[in-house]
């Protein structure tokens, strides 16, 4: 049985020597869609994501998903002339909610770049009936406050599924690992492939990395990770004041709670 500090270690140290990578030959298979779309995922750190995909390696695009340090965005061909973006510390109080279920850095972490931040709150491990281990953690995030239950194979320590629930209980996200991916060149271990669930998401969302290149020497050229312009399309800020919930408020960061007064997540 692992203590808390060597599975925050070993999960940190993996996470934090990705510096960057880059897939060609992914697939992401989208609730209501018929065939997965063949993708090009980029990462770079802290925010930085792109992913584009299409019908197949040589057909026209048809999403594009796309994150840098000050906002997101989201296009898609059949999307009646209309390219969404918000900005990060909006998205919460946005109407990008309804469009994009799950921003950005939760996506990053679905994909198996998860760090446990010393600012936050972990406890455990605890042995589950089948053996396996799980640590709950109390987080803060752009979104808030929330619980999170990540549950860890017990014969080599790998991430196998991550849970996010509000304070009062509410399963928000999942996102379960089906295929582990290890690169042999930097050592580097990921989620090869993910389904992400969501509250407010129908149906399951497939994601396979492929076989990524990680921490190329070179910086992504700076294109990569810039809101784009769809010619038919105008991009419409869904973080400007009209489009904001009225009422909703990010809540402050949490205070140090005890951890006698931590309620278990529910499973």
């Amino acid at each position: 049985m692992p203590t808390l500090e060597e599975i925050v270690r070993g999960v940190n140290q993996n996470s934090q020597s990705i510096r960057n990578f880059t897939t060609e030959n992914a697939s992401i298979h989208v609730p209501g869609a018929l065939v997965p779309l063949h993708s090009r995922i980029t990462f770079e750190r802290p925010k930085r994501l792109r992913i584009q995909g299409s019908v197949s390696s040589f057909g026209s695009r048809e999403i594009d998903f796309g994150s840098n340090d000050e906002l997101f965005w989201f296009w898609a061909r059949r999307n009646d002339g209309v390219m969404w973006y918000c900005r990060h510390e909006l998205y919460p109080m946005s109407q990008m909610r309804e469009f994009v279920p799950i921003e950005p850095g939760m996506l990053i972490e679905a994909l198996g770049i998860v760090e446990f931040k010393p600012t936050d709150q972990h406890f455990g491990p605890h042995r589950l009936p089948d053996g396996n281990w799980e640590v709950l953690s109390h987080i803060q995030t752009p979104s808030g406050q929330f619980k999170k239950r990540t549950v860890f194979d017990r014969k080599n320590g790998e991430i196998m599924r991550q849970e996010l629930y509000t304070l009062q209980d509410e399963l928000i996200a999942v996102a379960q690992v089906i295929a582990q991916g290890f690169d042999r060149a930097t050592g580097i271990k990921y989620a090869r492939r993910v389904e992400v669930q969501s509250q407010i998401m129908t149906g399951t969302m497939t994601i396979d990395l492929g076989t990524p290149t990680f921490n190329r020497s070179e910086p992504f050229a700076t294109s990569m990770f810039l809101m784009p312009q769809y010619e038919g399309y105008r991009a419409v800020d869904l973080s400007g004041p009209e489009f904001l919930h009225p009422g909703i408020v990010v809540p402050p960061p949490m205070p140090n709670v005890p951890s006698a007064n931590i309620q278990t997540v529910i499973r």
